[in-house]
């Protein structure tokens, strides 16, 4: 080995350590930095050179910088911030069409249906006041207003939710855009080993939100670009990212697809959840009430129609019969127009309240279209059976957020900066440079020397 040859190892360890430590200098800057990575410098013997002596060692060189990363941790806190995000979105929805239902409350829907009934059997015990008459017509009437208003409340959630499936969608454009514009960055600026750590980061960040949405795989590439597939679909391949839109399915309903391409299934995410509220949980529940609406109409009409009004007349409906839905239920309008045309007795005989009454005991009667259960019973299985299911969403999202936030420690733990492990690993670095160093002063030394000897 000549002096030479030893300055030359003398000098790649000295750049080589320098390049360690800078690494190391970035990891403790960015010790709290959120999404970031612990970086590392990998090291390798310099190839050697051949010599008569057989080959001859070169000193030390770095194989690039690389980010201390588990995939499979990432995929693990991926996949349950998906299923977080559904479950908070479709609870957060969910939620308020519970507190528009409001039960039980003296001021809801059954409480007023029991009114209605409690005001027709008033009416039985005295069938020729006016004033039972007037209260009957009210409690029908609030009964009325509040199918109406509660209707209105779900028709207003389902629009809400799709400006925010809308949203959505734009934002998961910009974020798929932002993935395949890093790629290209990586594609050009990384190193011997195609990576670019901290573009790396930013892009495993952005990959992170997209999870919220959608549920997301990742897909790594030899050349250091990753492709990404959300849902069904690849969403982003190297520079490449399909754009989503919203659209009607062929099948009915609501949800996303790529443009000018096939439909996707989010799979999870806040995507799947606004599908599901769109698609199921608000038509389903208009379904029961519109159910509820027409038997009350149907089953009350059919019965006030054999009735004789104050004023003698029959075959005169209490509400109008066009109007079967929650949206559209209404009094008729001969009742409306007057308390006088409502129905209390089979006959004109004074004291005979038998129709009142007859629609007063529908509070108990098992009606064929509502499964064989009663008005009252019926409407409280819809909101009981909804407010079970808020229940579970709920309790699915305290018991993902649990999850995710054990999978973010794990994963932090593994990914994330050890300040004081940095702390060692700066010692080792800074005793291997200053070995190097002294690499040269004893080749300097040795230089001297023999130029002394000259």
């Amino acid at each position: 080995m000549t002096l030479i040859s030893l300055l030359g190892i003398a000098r790649s360890a000295l750049l080589t350590h320098q390049r360690a430590l800078d690494v190391t200098g970035h990891n403790v800057a960015n010790a709290m930095t959120p999404g970031y990575s612990r970086q590392q410098l990998d090291l390798a013997a310099a190839i050697p050179s051949e010599s008569p002596w057989g080959p001859l060692g070169r000193g030390v060189t770095d194989a690039g910088v690389t980010r201390v990363r588990d995939w499979l941790h990432d995929a693990t806190l991926r996949r349950e911030t998906g299923l977080l995000g559904h479950s908070q979105t479709l609870g957060t929805h969910l939620g308020q069409v519970e507190a528009a239902i409001n039960e039980p409350s003296e001021y809801g829907i059954a409480a007023s249906l029991d009114g209605l009934f409690n005001a027709f059997s008033e009416l039985a015990n005295d069938p020729s006041s006016s004033v039972h008459r007037g209260l009957v017509r009210q409690n029908a009437s609030r009964l009325v207003d509040q199918l109406h208003l509660l209707d209105e409340n779900l028709v207003e959630t389902g629009r809400n939710a799709l400006a925010e499936m809308n949203a959505t969608v734009d934002d998961v454009n910009r974020i798929a855009s932002e993935i395949a514009s890093l790629n290209q960055l990586i594609l050009s600026s990384g190193g011997p080993n195609n990576s670019a750590p901290d573009l790396e980061d930013q892009r495993d960040i952005l990959i992170d939100q997209l999870s919220e949405s959608m549920g997301v795989r990742v897909l790594q590439r030899d050349d250091g670009t990753v492709g990404v597939a959300a849902g069904d679909t690849l969403l982003v391949d190297g520079g490449m990212a399909q754009t989503l839109e919203v659209r009607a399915l062929a099948g009915g309903g609501t949800g996303i697809g790529v443009v000018g391409g096939s439909d996707v299934d989010p799979r999870s995410g806040s995507l799947l959840a606004l599908a599901e509220v769109l698609n199921v949980e608000l038509p389903g529940l208009r379904a029961n009430l519109d159910q509820f609406a027409a038997a009350l109409v149907t089953e009350v009409n059919a019965i006030h129609n054999s009735g004789f009004t104050a004023t003698g007349a029959t075959n005169v409906d209490f509400f109008d019969p066009a109007g079967v839905t929650a949206h559209t239920i209404a009094l008729s309008a001969a009742v409306q127009s007057s308390a006088d045309e409502i129905a209390a007795g089979g006959t004109t005989a004074a004291g005979d309240g038998d129709v009142a009454l007859q629609i007063a005991a529908l509070r108990s009667t098992s009606i064929a279209s509502l499964g064989g259960t009663s008005m009252g019973d019926f409407y409280t299985s819809t909101v009981t059976s909804f407010g079970s299911r808020v229940l579970d969403v709920q309790q699915n999202a305290a018991v993902h957020q649990t999850l995710v936030d054990r999978a973010e420690t794990v994963r932090a733990s593994s990914n994330g900066v050890n300040v004081d492990e940095e702390m060692v690993m700066l010692i080792a670095q800074q005793q291997a440079f200053a070995a190097a160093a002294r690499l040269v002063t004893v080749a300097d030394e040795m230089v001297t020397e023999i130029l002394r000897m000259v």
